[in-house]
């Protein structure tokens, strides 16, 4: 009788303490997937700005290198992806490639890439050659040669920002098929994450419409 009740208290043990365990290993797991999706929300929110609502672009004029007229006219109708280049930009490489794997990952007509050249016609010729090579199929743009265009455009990408580290060297812009700044996504960035929040941002566009 004695070993029988012995053997009881034995077995209550081991379910409580398995059981106890079993509940240490849940909350574990739930804590470690709650970290997993925390961090690439903290990385979205650190790179995304979205502007409600969306900011009217000022009237603009470009051109491509066959000489044909790009103006506010040309980002109506599509969604776009526009980045400014310099000569002097340090990441621009690496901002074109993400650029690129992300034109690539979205695989969508509705969808073009407008790099925006602000130093003249040879670093346009440049950024044409990578973007073939690269299959990016951007639109490259230099502006007119008015001093006030290229200011008056500056200027409303400038200040369309939340942080003053910002700046276009390092930012590329949203705009929706309106023709409207909808988004900035400050580097450092991934084609994947800019992809995602698109995606959400496309998807709330289309409710709202």
């Amino acid at each position: 009788m004695q070993n029988m009740f012995k053997n009881v208290h034995s077995k209550r043990f081991l379910l409580t303490y398995l059981g106890l365990v079993a509940l240490l290993l849940l909350f574990f797991l739930s804590f470690s997937q709650q970290q997993q999706t925390d961090a690439p929300l903290n990385e979205v929110g650190s790179m995304l700005t979205e502007f409600e609502p969306a900011l009217e672009i000022p009237q603009f004029l470009g051109h491509n290198l066959d000489n044909a007229v790009f103006t506010n006219d040309s980002i109506v109708g599509k969604w776009s992806f526009v980045f400014f280049t310099s000569a002097d930009c340090m990441d621009c490489d690496a901002i074109l490639k993400v650029l690129s794997n992300l034109k690539a990952g979205l695989a969508n007509r509705a969808v073009q890439v407008v790099l925006v050249d602000t130093s003249g016609q040879q670093q346009a010729r440049e950024l044409f050659s990578f973007s073939l090579s690269h299959d990016l199929k951007a639109q490259v743009i230099t502006l007119s040669e008015s001093a006030s265009d290229k200011q008056d455009l500056r200027a409303f990408f400038t200040r369309s920002r939340a942080y003053a580290h910002q700046d276009l060297a390092h930012a590329v812009f949203l705009v929706n098929p309106n023709g409207l700044l909808m988004a900035r996504f400050q580097a450092p960035f991934t084609s994947v994450l800019i992809r995602q929040s698109f995606i959400q941002i496309r998807s709330e566009y289309a409710r709202a419409s």
